[in-house]
């Protein structure tokens, strides 16, 4: 051991301070060495921050022998801890006088194949023949996916080194929650594992970490972990919790495992549109910006079909899957994914409107479990006259229901019904949960649909919880259903949701009631919720009262809030008043915001102060900011320093964005290295980043020629990037071809983007399709997009039209989708 006498070690951090001097001294970096060791970089950044007390034998060999030690002397002392631990625990003693509950979950190993189904892996489809069924398993062999299950395991097994968030992200059945199950009975055998479900999911997960009743070296399930995480406030506070319990190494080691689909990784980790505006997710991003994220693939290639035929042929409910399944889904068809879609086509219009009832629900916010009576109101406003007629005034809707809930070769059907376990009370009335697969299948296919007035009405009756009432409002508001939005926010605010009442109250500043408006916010402030007060700052501050929009500022500030600052800053932006935007900032950056202090570190470096700017810019970067780093990198980079700037790069990839890869692929073309250039450019795409290639295309083609870019463009889509195809259009109309790029747009929509319906509507209106132009605007706005209702009145406004498009933008359209009439 060159760096110390190993001897010398006592503690473990002791040993994780000489960890951390020897990858100081390893030249090229952590990404490097991550995987010159065959270690991920989360694993090299926990061992040289301390984030694992007691690194395994395996991890720690291979890191010291990356770094060109001998890993016997390290071995060894790490041999003395593990011995002067256990001395420890087994001569300690508990205390009497203050008992411990029981830790919560079940050891791994003592698992049984049929306590797979309580975690909530799908149940295979029955055998056809009786008999095969009876000696069959409770589930088929598992097929594993090379690349996916090497990956996950990986990333459970280094669970052991410290606390880690794994989250798999993949469509409905595609296999997530087995896999994680095969890892765990795999890589953590002799851990616990705890699924939180009772009473209720968020707040199992809220109780049972306030009460230290998770011991180190447990999983925790979060098997569907938006159901953890999307609530707009509780959701909040179980991701709170979970980045507490994360950075607490007195309670790891633990993993946080769970699964998610596409759709809801993209709400819970995007930024909020505006910086000062609303942001629900903002704990949920920051939880989920430290998770290992592994995509679970879709399907099974020809070639792992072919590897797995014996296994396959071993089992009839696999074999039956496997000659059923389109494209290798063979774990939708063992879920029977496509007999709930047969059942879901092939039903009558009754059972459709149900099901379009429960789709709408769930894609607009609603909680996992409907009520039976939400259903039965909603239903009739999907059937057409004819249906009704012919249905109406009959008991239509139990037998109806029976059909839905009736199970097909032991798989549930499209909807199930929910069952309290032993202890829970019983709900008031039935609930039922509509099929995974299902829901999926109707958030793509109902995207560009507005429910009708029946749906709504049969919310505000049937819907009751603060959090369904303001999901929903908030779903009606960014479709320009401004009356229906207030309507469930003034349900929720009588519900007592301070949450609520502000919603109410921006409402109210749109219609322009400015004193409601103000009345509300000071409700909602009085009542405790802070954020009310930087929102009435805003609205002094728009009427031009700065005094009081500063003061209610600094009062919020005062009780722990910088958002009000931020906000105020921004608006001294927009009025030119450089010198208040800063003094702002700075307040906010003092009070702990360390994303206030890269803007101030921007103005400096806007205003020329370049030393001051880098200093706050290291500041910011040592209180965590990843943005620091960036800017850090750039402003080296544009000194000329190119090895400081390629080190600042490395550390935010460390960090975990991958977007700093295509920094470094253009900082090694510009230096002449165009090999190692295209290499990280093509990692960078590989981990998701399509603007990598193309923007190193760009720099080799100063020229104008688009050919080569769109090339890398349609490798991307190629390689499942669909909506590079959007880049694609815009090169095309770019050069003239407005047929192709309407063409290309028209396919990214279909896709399920609909931002490319903005481009399409912008094309037809810039044809003088005005009809077509609204059309497509009024899609965009269906679909969630509150921009679309903007874009209508511009639309409204060039066509002569300006008291519509006033009308459009204080009122919004009513439940038909007419221009909503002027209402208090």
């Amino acid at each position: 051991m060159a760096a110390v006498d190993a001897d010398r070690i006592t503690t473990s951090r002791q040993l994780a301070e000489q960890v951390a001097l020897l990858a100081a001294r390893y030249p090229h970096g952590i990404h490097r060495l991550a995987t010159d060791a065959g270690l991920s970089a989360a694993t090299v950044h926990a061992l040289i921050n301390g984030g694992t007390a007691l690194p395994r034998v395996r991890t720690l060999e291979s890191f010291v022998q990356a770094c060109g030690e001998d890993p016997g002397p390290w071995l060894a002392a790490r041999s003395r801890l593990v011995a002067a631990a256990r001395a420890a625990r087994a001569c300690a003693s508990p205390d009497p006088a203050r008992p411990r509950d029981e830790p919560l979950g079940r050891l791994i190993a003592e698992l049984e194949e049929l306590d797979a189904l309580s975690l909530e892996v799908h149940q295979a489809f029955a055998a056809a023949s009786p008999s095969s069924q009876a000696a069959a398993p409770v589930l088929p062999p598992y097929l594993e996916r090379p690349g996916f299950d090497d990956r996950l395991r990986g990333e459970v097994a280094a669970a052991v080194d410290g606390s880690r968030l794994v989250m798999v992200v993949g469509g409905s059945s595609a296999g997530k929650t087995r896999a994680c199950w095969e890892a765990v009975r795999a890589e953590l055998p002799d851990w616990r594992i705890w699924h939180p479900l009772t009473p209720e999911r968020p707040l199992a997960v809220v109780e049972a970490l306030r009460s230290d009743r998770i011991a180190g070296r447990t999983v925790i399930w979060l098997n569907e972990a938006q159901f953890y995480l999307q609530a707009p406030q509780a959701g909040e506070r179980v991701a709170a919790e979970l980045q507490a319990l994360l950075a607490d190494t007195d309670r790891g080691p633990v993993l946080i495992l769970g699964s998610m689909w596409p759709d809801f990784w993209r709400t819970l980790t995007a930024m909020p549109h505006q910086p000062s505006g609303p942001d629900p997710h903002w704990a949920a991003r920051t939880l989920l910006g430290q998770a290992l994220e592994v995509t679970a693939p879709p399907a099974f290639t020809p070639g792992q079909l072919t590897a797995l035929a014996a296994t396959i042929s071993s089992d009839p409910r696999l074999k039956t899957a496997a000659e059923r399944a389109p494209g290798g889904q063979i774990t939708q068809e063992l879920a029977g994914a496509p007999e709930l879609l047969r059942r879901y086509q092939h039903g009558g219009p009754a059972e459709r409107a149900v099901l379009w009832a429960a789709m709408d629900a769930r894609r607009l916010g609603h909680g996992l479990y409907l009520p039976e009576p939400l259903l039965r109101e909603a239903a009739p406003g999907y059937l057409d006259d004819h249906t009704w007629d012919q249905v109406g005034g009959t008991d239509w809707f139990i037998p109806v229901l029976d059909r839905l809930t009736a199970p097909h070769r032991q798989l549930p059907g499209p909807l199930i019904q929910h069952r309290p376990r032993p202890g829970e009370p019983s709900p008031p009335v039935p609930l039922y949960r509509l099929a995974d697969y299902l829901e999926q299948h109707g958030r793509r296919e109902r995207i560009l649909l507005y429910p009708p007035a029946a749906f709504w009405g049969a919310t505000a009756h049937h819907v009751h919880t603060p959090a369904d009432l303001i999901t929903l409002g908030g779903a009606a508001e960014a479709r320009g259903r401004y009356r229906q939005a207030a309507h469930l926010y003034r349900q929720a605010a009588d519900a007592g949701s301070t949450d609520a009442l502000v919603r109410l109250a921006r409402l109210r500043g749109e219609l322009g009631d400015r004193a409601e408006a103000e009345r509300l916010y000071r409700q909602a402030a009085y009542a405790g919720d802070g954020g009310a007060l930087w929102r009435l700052a805003v609205l002094h501050a728009e009427a031009g009262e700065h005094a009081e929009a500063e003061r209610l500022a600094q009062e919020r500030a005062d009780a722990g809030g910088t958002r009000a600052l931020w906000s105020l800053a921004v608006l001294h932006q927009w009025r030119g008043d450089r010198a208040g935007a800063e003094q702002l900032y700075r307040q906010a950056a003092d009070a702990g915001d360390t994303e206030a202090l890269e803007e101030v570190a921007g103005l400096r470096e806007e205003a020329g102060d370049r030393a001051e700017a880098e200093r706050l810019y290291q500041q910011a970067a040592d209180a965590g900011g990843i943005g620091g780093l960036l800017h850090l990198a750039r402003l080296r980079e544009g000194a000329g320093d190119r090895a400081g700037a390629e080190q600042l790069y490395w550390q935010v990839v460390d960090a975990g964005d991958v977007g700093a890869l295509t920094d470094l692929a253009i900082l090694r073309e510009k230096s002449g290295d165009h090999a190692e250039a295209e290499r990280l450019a093509q990692e960078a795409t590989d981990a998701g980043d399509i603007e990598a290639l193309w923007s190193l295309e760009q720099l080799r083609r100063p020229d104008g020629d688009h050919a080569g870019i769109e090339r890398l463009y349609r490798e991307a889509v190629d390689a499942g990037h669909i909506y590079a195809l959007a880049d694609v259009a815009r090169l095309r109309e770019g050069a003239g071809d407005r047929a192709g790029a309407e063409r290309l747009y028209q396919q990214v929509a279909d896709a399920g983007d609909v931002g490319a319906l903005e481009e399409l509507a912008r094309l037809r209106e810039e044809a003088g399709d005005h009809a077509g132009a609204e059309r497509l605007y009024r899609q965009f706005l269906d679909a969630g997009n509150s921009n679309g209702l903007w874009r209508l009145a511009r639309l409204h406004e060039r066509a002569g039209d300006p008291e519509s498009a006033e009308r459009l933008r204080r009122f919004g359209l009513d439940a038909k989708g007419e221009i909503e009439a002027p209402w208090e």
